[in-house]
């Protein structure tokens, strides 16, 4: 039983290398088109300087927590005991309300990165699909799927320059 399917294995492989041979391969490097396209990099810069900004505003607010948790703990001894459980459970809201609006800022930017990220990636499928006609390409794989290939097979460089002229 092992040598028939040793012996099939051998056959199958050898005819789909035949069956290859007549097809034209490429890869491409798509995080490298996202990420190192004007476009990728404007898209991502304004969304990062964004992220900055609010973050900012999420420190001050930190800061801002950190400052009045330090004076209710200065004003423990003074104070009685239910004014300061109410100060207490206030300061606990307000973390609450800040850890919410901490979780929140951060998905929306990061759905803003992924929506960014699949519109140029429908518009690279597009260029890939009209480059691959032209050119007679049966089938373009990823770089990241490689572990090795002739470097002359690597389309990454044409298709940053269509992206790039196609998308501003």
């Amino acid at each position: 039983m092992p040598k028939i399917l040793g012996i099939s294995l051998i056959f199958f492989f050898s005819f789909m290398e035949f069956s290859f041979a007549e097809k034209k391969i490429a890869f491409i490097d798509i995080d490298l088109i996202i990420n190192n396209s004007e476009f990728g990099k404007k898209s991502f810069k304004t969304i990062d300087n964004n992220f900055k900004k609010e973050n900012e505003k999420l420190l001050e607010i930190e800061k801002d927590l950190i400052s009045k948790e330090k004076e209710i703990l200065k004003q423990k001894n003074v104070l009685s005991e239910e004014e300061l459980n109410n100060k207490l459970v206030d300061l606990k809201k307000k973390i609450k309300d800040f850890q919410r609006k901490k979780i929140l800022i951060n998905e929306k930017f990061n759905k803003m990165r992924l929506d960014k990220t699949n519109e140029m990636v429908q518009s690279l499928n597009n260029i890939l699909s009209k480059y691959a006609e032209e050119n007679n390409i049966s089938l373009v794989i990823q770089k990241k799927f490689i572990v090795i290939a002739k470097s002359g097979l690597d389309i990454t460089s044409e298709i940053l320059k269509i992206f790039n002229k196609e998308n501003k």
